[in-house]
């Protein structure tokens, strides 16, 4: 077999042809999966970045409503009716919690201390945003009956996708106590009312 000495030209054209193929094995193998995948990410970033922003946004939020209840001054508001007015202070609650998706309330006894009788309710509701969570409160702070609210707490249900990322259904849940306040002058009966124990003096303070 005889060995035959390539020509300039036609090596020349073998050096082209392997950096061609290098090339388009380098294009293949390495360019194009890498530059997919980043534009891939590219593409996740900006609803992840969207979504970090809302959370944030609903953090802030929230924590400005909690603040604004927490820092609300315990002023009288409110009639201060006879006990017993439970029925009507139940109607209140409901027409209050009528927009949330879900919602329970708690009865503690009513506690009569002198004159005055404190009922507290804990509450706990699930809306789909926070201007309803807004609008509850808000509702239940201004009862026509005495109330106070208090023991606030917020959070967000979050569920994720088959991919990993956020859901757009969320609920977000409140709970809240209210304590209404009523008082023995011109009630009917005390049926039901738990008598704080008044503490007596010994008999013989004051004595030498």
């Amino acid at each position: 077999m005889m060995n035959r000495k390539f020509t300039a030209r036609e090596a020349w054209l073998l050096l082209l042809l392997s950096v061609m193929l290098l090339a388009l094995f380098y294009y293949l193998a390495l360019y194009r999966p890498v530059n997919l995948e980043v534009e891939r990410c590219a593409a996740l970033q900006v609803p992840v970045e969207e979504d970090l922003e809302l959370q944030m946004m609903k953090a802030t939020r929230k924590k400005k409503m909690v603040d604004e209840l927490e820092n609300a001054p315990e002023k009288q508001q409110g009639e201060l009716l006879p006990y017993n007015n439970i029925k009507n202070e139940i109607t209140d609650l409901y027409e209050a919690l009528s927009p949330a998706a879900t919602y329970n309330l708690s009865f503690s006894e009513a506690v009569a201390s002198g004159n005055i009788v404190r009922r507290d309710i804990s509450i706990s509701f699930q809306t789909e945003n926070y201007q309803k969570v807004r609008s509850i409160l808000e509702q239940m702070h201004s009862s026509p009956y005495r109330c106070i609210l208090k023991d606030l707490s917020i959070s967000v249900n979050k569920s994720r996708g088959e991919a990993g990322g956020m859901s757009a259904a969320e609920l977000i849940n409140v709970n809240v106590n209210i304590t209404f306040y009523e008082t023995l002058v011109g009630a009917e009966n005390t049926n039901g009312l738990v008598f704080e124990k008044q503490e007596s003096k010994p008999e013989n303070e004051g004595q030498e």
